[in-house]
């Protein structure tokens, strides 16, 4: 036992079971306050000790189970409405009793509340409180019969003066008398129930989650929010909080029995007082609170009356949990002194966060830091550069009720909460939304609903927003209120606010907001909130309608056509006004659109725009034109040649066009320079600039880098995220993601620094960039953009920041080399069994359409004219990379995961004519370090990286089919791939809904290369080519490596691909939740 201030703490070890906890009160700390009923205008303050307490929960025992008639362990349903010291003394009076207390919330609708009931097997319950209840209780009790043949008892609950008759001054002395106390509970098993809690039901039916002793203690009482909630005496205001909600039962009635701090309630009332900001606030001014839990809603109705923030800032703290406070409204607060901090908990979990850590500052009110006794897992969601989904997993301090994962073999649980880590201080978490919330488009583009909904419910005329999607790729957003044309008048200002903030596939247009109607009721949870699946299903006809509506333009349009779409002037004017709109910005005619802001939503904003008059866009633009005409000048003369009969062929259709387009690209980024004999630097220790190190190869690079012995210094240039996200944190995400050693990260040789390649100083501070200048002796040029949609003229911002890094490279001191990661892309696709040797690709050869494979060759021909110049220059193409040899960190938005999701899927693998020249990643970087550091003589022009002893695809495609046998439950067999494709595109077509279509058969994402890599294989079957280690599967070039294997021992001892890193792969990828 510890004394703490007069009140004496029972024990946390699980060695008193927490039934007896209120018997322990009872002798020790019998005039110790437990709650105080605020006072109202007409009532005084109450105090309830723990002697009152005490007897109140023996009541409660014993109407609960009359003379211990019920069996331990049986489960009973508390389903009332009631006042919060009611309900509490109910929940511990159940435990008392011997029985397991499942709460459930009055908010569950009738089909929620059967489910729980039954799933749960509880078949007895007490129902009441007022006459709703009452007729809620008869449809409960023959739903259940009609529905699950399952019977229901039913009892009526006591009211407060019946468990509380001396606090109730009509009630007869002789009515007052001290119950007999209720049997002893003896003592009980660390895995027997103690609880009962339910989800809120969010996405679906709730679920009941039972809570052992066992988990009582580690998860609730052994965590610290309940410590530090408050010290014993200490008045806490937690009157807001529904008791049945895990956060409500944590602090109301597990937190004071253990913390002894005190209670402060709401009084009893008929009908019991509904919590509203004003009620809350009034009970708080008038009880001496220091401490408040409450809830988003009420900060932020308190934040715009000035008297309640005064109110307010009296307080040490107020924490809040239940949802997102809008981060405008969180700082305002704090601005005016008002301490607030985020918690975070889950019914499948508990308490798992901590708030009084001396790292927060008050401006950090909206982070977390997760509890020492926790262990929590980070896993990066959907290859996202920072954004994390929480997992809990299980150990000797934190046992998990309920668990949809594991991790090292240990029980875990997947919470769907996505994270990111505070710029500057590691260890503190801001929660972003939910994994299951994020929106997936048919396109592969993703949004995040929750930031466009806080910011369109900032105005006044709209109470709700949600964001749904339908089988098509652009989003339906509606808004909860009668009327349509007047009340989008006054709301559309924060809908365009919300689109300046949104990325670009996101954005709204005016014809697919669709509003509810009051003949269509729109669901709620328990919670208050509406889910976005119920909201779908209600308004589901309507959002159609907007979309059929939106497809074919026949919605009257604010904003007419150009004056002449025969003029380019005017179709160029027009849809540079247009465009402007949508992205929220003045746009460069002549720039690509894509640079500026704009994506492949483009199509369909367009013709949202334009009236009906104007319906040759249909039948002009298509999707892919936006790609070959990426800016307003080209698209505007792509639809006058189209309507006046001229030549509409992209530019970049025919080989001459590509060949131009890349001959303009290189002149535009290689400036002219005098030829010169390569300076070749014999530097003692190695200075490396590294650029795009957050990444997969760049992770594995900057470790390799920071290990080597020969690397005295290390310049890590990443960019800066627009969130502000710092590049310390991405890195170390990086690291932990891809179990590289984070020791390395502290390494005094290493130096991060956020970088514009495309501002000629880099974006750098001039001290840096002179520290640069004077020390580098080598360059690593890792960054780019990665697309394989977009044209070439889309990577400008990437070759720009090539050139800005070989001007620098010049301005050096002692010129560094410069090598450069290029791709097996620039041979172009679709080449079966051309070998590719390490030396320049000629103009003809590099023009392949492919966008992202040409703008790497304008680059490769920067490199080449850079070498005549006098830079040794080091072009390094790297063929197909693979998870590293440790980890098998793989990303599964790649090619071959999307393959054999969807093998999976079918039961089949591809089989192919070839080989597979894949190089693991860690091997990749190791090549890379080796080129940097050869300075026996000068490096070659060009070298390639991929693996020096090819296997053939059919190997590695059985042991894909091995190493699936736990998910598939045999071998896949191999079938050819082009059997394989028409089966995946069978299945594909006919799931259930494009949604499922896409999770089940990812590789449909890429269907275009999947055509590609099928008409290459059945060229070499019709050639009879044999399996041969000298063709590479699926008509990718095959890279001679001659040069690289000889300055590089790493690539010259690569060990073959065996079914261990295919083992490795798979888990990876069954960790990031590919097969779910």
């Amino acid at each position: 036992m510890i004394v703490t201030s007069g009140f004496v703490r029972p024990p946390t070890d699980a060695s008193l079971p927490f039934g007896s906890v209120v018997d322990f009160h009872l002798t020790h700390n019998p005039q110790h306050p437990w709650a105080v009923l605020s006072r109202t205008s007409n009532k005084p303050e109450t105090t309830v000790t723990y002697e009152q307490l005490g007897h109140a929960v023996h009541r409660a025992a014993c109407v609960l189970n009359p003379e211990g008639s019920l069996s331990r362990g049986t489960r009973v349903g508390i389903l009332i409405s009631t006042d919060s010291v009611v309900y509490i003394t109910l929940i511990l009076g159940a435990i008392r009793a011997g029985l397991v207390p499942f709460p459930l919330s009055p908010r569950t609708q009738l089909p929620g509340i059967t489910h729980l009931l039954s799933s749960s097997n509880t078949f007895y319950a007490m129902i009441g409180g007022s006459s709703s209840m009452f007729e809620l209780r008869e449809r409960i009790v023959s739903s259940l019969a009609r529905e699950y043949d399952h019977a229901l008892a039913v009892i009526e609950p006591p009211s407060f003066c019946d468990l509380y008759p001396k606090l109730c001054s009509h009630v007869h002395k002789s009515k007052a008398s001290l119950p007999g106390p209720f049997l002893h509970l003896g003592s009980v098993m660390d895995n027997s129930d103690a609880l009962i809690l339910h989800s809120s039901g969010s996405t679906g039916l709730p679920r009941a989650i039972v809570y052992r002793q066992q988990d009582i203690f580690r998860n609730l009482v052994n965590q610290p929010t309940i410590w530090e909630t408050g010290s014993p005496g200490e008045h806490v205001a937690l009157m807001a909080l529904p008791t049945f909600h895990a956060y409500g039962y944590i602090v109301q009635c597990v937190g004071p029995l253990f913390a002894g701090y005190v209670l402060v309630l709401f009084p009893p009332s008929s009908p019991p007082a509904l919590p509203t900001p004003q009620l809350t606030l009034d009970a708080l001014a008038r009880s001496q609170c220091s401490f408040m839990f409450t809830v988003p809603a009420f900060l932020e109705a308190w934040s715009k009356d000035a008297d309640a923030v005064k109110e307010l800032k009296k307080l040490r703290k107020i924490r809040f949990a239940g949802g997102s406070l809008t981060q405008s409204i969180g700082d305002d607060l704090v601005d005016q002194g008002v301490i607030i901090q985020s918690i975070y908990g889950l019914t499948e979990g508990g308490a798992v966060t901590r708030s009084e850590s001396p790292r927060f500052r008050p401006e950090d009110w909206n982070y977390l830091e997760f509890s020492p006794n926790i262990d929590v897992e980070f896993i990066l969601h959907d290859c996202e550069e920072d954004v994390f989904e929480v997992v809990l997993v299980e150990s000797e301090t934190f046992t998990l009720p309920v668990s949809n994962h594991e991790i090292k073999g240990q029980r875990a649980y997947r919470t769907n909460d996505l994270a990111v880590q505070h710029p500057t201080k590691p260890g503190l978490w801001k929660l972003i939304g939910r994994a299951d919330d994020q929106i997936v488009f048919l396109n592969g583009e993703k949004v995040n609903p929750e930031p466009i909904e806080l910011e369109i419910k900032k105005s006044p005329v709209f109470q709700f927003a949600a964001v749904v999607v339908t089988r098509t790729t652009d989003t339906e957003h509606k808004v909860r209120r009668d009327g349509m044309v007047y009340w989008l008048k006054f709301g559309w200002p924060y809908i365009s606010q919300a689109n300046k903030s949104s990325p670009a596939h996101a954005r709204l247009v005016k014809q697919m907001v669709v509003f509810t109607r009051s003949d269509i009721e729109l669901p709620r949870t328990p919670k208050g909130t509406i889910p976005r699946s119920g909201a779908f299903k209600a308004y589901q006809s309507d959002i159609n309608a907007a979309y059929e509506d939106l497809q074919r333009a026949t919605a009257q349009s604010e904003a007419p056509g150009p004056k002449d779409w025969r003029d380019r002037a005017s179709v160029e004017g027009w849809l540079s006004s247009q465009i402007a709109e949508i992205i929220g910005r003045k746009v460069d005619p002549r720039e690509d659109l894509f640079q500026q802001g704009m994506d492949r939503t483009l199509r369909s904003a367009l013709i949202s725009s334009c009236d009906p008059q104007s319906q040759q866009l249909l039948d002009i633009i298509s999707a892919q034109t936006i790609f070959t005409q990426p800016s307003a000048s080209q698209l505007g003369q792509y639809i006058v040649c189209h309507l006046t009969g001229g030549q509409a062929t992209s530019a970049s259709d025919t080989l001459e066009g590509q060949i131009n387009a890349i001959t303009s690209m290189i002149h535009r980024h290689t400036p002219l320079r005098s030829a010169a004999p390569l300076q070749i630097a014999r530097p003692i220790v190695e200075r490396v600039v590294v650029t795009g190190t957050t990444g997969a190869l760049g992770s594995h690079l900057l470790a390799r880098l920071l290990k080597d012995d020969r690397v005295e210094q290390v310049w890590a240039l990443n960019r800066e995220l627009r969130d502000g996200g710092s590049i310390p944190n991405r890195q170390y995400a990086s690291f932990v993601d891809k179990g590289l050693d984070i020791r390395l990260l502290n390494s005094r040789k290493l130096k991060f620094a956020g970088c514009d390649l495309t501002d000629m100083t880099l974006g750098l501070d001039e001290d840096l960039l002179e520290d640069i200048r004077n020390n580098a002796t080598s360059i690593v040029h890792n960054a780019w953009q990665v697309n394989f949609n977009l044209g070439l003229q889309s990577f400008g911002s990437s070759i720009l920041g090539t050139k800005n890094l070989i001007n620098i490279a010049f301005g050096c001191t002692n010129r560094p080399r410069f090598i450069f990661m290029s791709s097996i892309s620039v041979a172009g696709m679709s080449q079966p069994g051309l070998v590719v040797p390490e030396e320049y690709i000629r103009l003809e050869n590099g023009a392949s359409g492919f966008g992202y494979g040409e703008s790497k060759f304008v680059a490769e021909k920067m490199l080449e004219s850079a070498r005549i110049a006098g830079l040794e220059t080091c072009i390094v193409r790297l063929g197909q990379l693979t998870g590293d040899k440790q980890s098998g960190s793989w990303a599964p938005t790649d090619w071959v995961p999307l393959i054999v999701a969807s093998s999976l899927a079918v039961g089949c693998l591809p089989d192919a004519v070839g080989a597979a020249l894949w190089i693991p990643l860690d091997v990749a970087a190791g090549t890379i370090v080796d080129a940097c550091a050869c300075r026996e003589s000068h490096l070659p022009p060009v070298i390639h990286c991929a693996h020096p002893r090819p296997t053939s695809w059919s190997d590695v495609m059985s042991m894909f089919g091995h190493a699936l046998q736990p998910l598939s439950n045999r071998p896949l067999p191999l079938i050819p791939f082009s059997r394989w494709n028409s089966r995946v595109a069978e299945a594909a077509s006919a799931a259930s809904s494009a949604d499922q279509s896409l999770k089940r058969f990812p590789s449909t994402k890429i269907q275009h290369i999947i055509d590609g890599m099928v008409r290459a294989d059945e060229t070499l079957r019709i050639g009879k080519v044999v399996e041969s280690t000298g063709i590479e599967a699926g008509g990718i070039a095959c890279l001679d490596m001659t040069k690289a294997v000889s300055i590089s021992d790493n690539l010259g001892r690569a060990e073959r691909i065996e079914i261990g890193d295919v083992h490795k792969w798979i888990q990876y990828w069954t960790d990031k939740g590919l097969f779910s």
